[in-house]
């Protein structure tokens, strides 16, 4: 099996990019894929509800996306901008930056000459700065922050991007993108399928540039995809004891949500957890958490793409990628999804 990143290419039309949310979100398109019968169907995402069976479990990720771009001026007025990474304490922060030149250590870096953060140490494309502000971090960012839309989509964010780039169960400030996968749902479907007899549980993956750094390297073994932080409580891994002796099936709501549960299942983890999860899916990982997946369609060679290709087999999903190019499928954080089924 080759481990080339090159191998996972694929050819997208530009026009198949989805550079705006649509007006409902669950008029988006689902593909439907029994990897077992390989059999495809092509679904509007409002009737998973007739694909779910009561006993089945879905997990999802209730992070909320914080406003985290900002465009700020360094001490000797160029300009800089910050996107959040993670939090390092009550008062700090690691983001990545942007700007034509580092800035100094023990400098601040200001919005209209008011002193928001001191940088404290620079490392490649991080910095981590302390705020001397009044305000708390995230409200630093409420205040001064735009939604951090993916580069590909080729335009300045709206006000309508933060609700439509936010999931309606988002609760726990922390991420820098949303858990595409969960964007479909609205809250009468959630009712819905609370009301058929499936059981939904939440964990927290506050998501970080990690999850959407690009593979650089030939041989993606020696891709580095860092850590990102994660809040599980053990009801989760009881609901899953229970579906799996049910034979239910076990859905995965997003690749956030495999990662989380895929490394507490390597690692032994059955109580609660808070913590790093530092796990990389690729081809040849074998799931024993999850038998099905909810996933949005990824960008060619991304670690996300790889941990797709994992779980449903590399010709299968390339080959589903092609179908989906071909019956115009919207791409990546705003198109369309995929119901991935194993079971």
């Amino acid at each position: 099996m080759t481990t080339l990143i090159s191998s996972y290419n694929y050819d997208l039309p530009d026009d198949s990019i989805a550079s705006s949310p649509l007006d409902q979100r669950s008029d988006s398109k689902l593909l439907h894929y029994n990897l077992r019968e390989s059999h495809y169907e092509d679904q509007k995402f409002s009737k998973l509800i007739d694909i779910l069976n009561k006993g089945d479990l879905l997990i999802m990720n209730n992070t909320k996306v914080i406003p985290a771009r900002i465009h700020m001026h360094k001490a000797s007025g160029g300009k800089i901008e910050i996107l959040f990474n993670r939090r390092i304490n009550q008062d700090s922060i690691e983001v990545i930056f942007s700007s034509s030149r580092r800035p100094i250590i023990n400098s601040y870096l200001s919005i209209e000459n008011q002193r928001i953060f001191k940088v404290l140490d620079i490392s490649r494309k991080c910095l981590v700065l302390l705020k001397v502000s009044d305000d708390s971090i995230f409200s630093i960012f409420e205040k001064y922050g735009q939604t951090p839309l993916p580069k590909y989509i080729k335009r300045p964010p709206t006000d309508s991007d933060k609700n439509k780039y936010q999931t309606v169960y988002a609760e726990h400030n922390g991420s820098v993108a949303a858990p595409t996968a969960g964007l479909h749902f609205t809250k009468k479907m959630i009712k819905k399928i609370l009301d058929a007899g499936v059981i939904i549980k939440y964990l927290t993956l506050h998501i970080s540039y990690n999850t959407f750094k690009p593979i650089l390297v030939d041989d993606y073994l020696e891709h580095d995809i860092g850590e990102e932080y994660l809040k599980i409580d053990k009801s989760i891994f009881s609901a899953i004891k229970v579906a799996k002796e049910n034979g239910s099936r076990i859905i995965s709501v997003g690749t956030t949500v495999a990662r989380s549960l895929e490394f507490c299942s390597m690692n032994g983890i059955e109580d609660s957890y808070e913590g790093p999860v530092n796990i990389f899916i690729h081809p040849g990982h074998r799931f024993t958490s999850i038998n099905c997946l909810i996933t949005n369609f990824h960008l060619p060679k991304s670690s996300l793409l790889l941990l797709v290709c994992a779980f449903g087999g590399k010709k299968n999903i390339i080959n589903a990628y092609k179908y989906a190019v071909k019956n115009n499928y919207r791409f990546y954080s705003y198109g369309d999804s995929m119901f991935l089924e194993n079971i």
